[in-house]
């Protein structure tokens, strides 16, 4: 009787041995793979604050655009636009 009880014993304890060190693998593998997904947040975190600079830059042109002298300054600028009556003078020497 003795004997059968202490290997049962023994496979008892190498169960709750084999949970244990799977348990503490898992933990592991866990806690890497929270690294990683908080590097890839922090990244996103990042391109999400560059786009919303960059959406801020946006806006404030298209708040500009509908101003006449932003629209008339980019057409000159831009385009070489002028208006019908206007007269350039083109410096040829290459001087300015």
């Amino acid at each position: 009787m003795r004997g059968k009880k202490s290997k049962v014993n023994k496979i008892f304890n190498i169960a709750i041995a084999a949970l244990v060190v799977y348990l503490a693998v898992s933990a592991l593998m866990l806690q890497v793979d929270i690294a990683a997904y908080q590097k890839q947040l922090d990244s996103l975190e990042a391109q999400c604050d560059q786009q919303v600079l960059v959406n801020d830059e946006m806006r404030a042109l298209l708040e500009q655009g509908t101003d006449k002298d932003y629209i008339i300054r980019m057409a000159r600028e831009k385009l070489g636009l002028i208006f019908p009556d206007e007269k350039v003078f083109y410096n040829a020497s290459g001087n300015q």
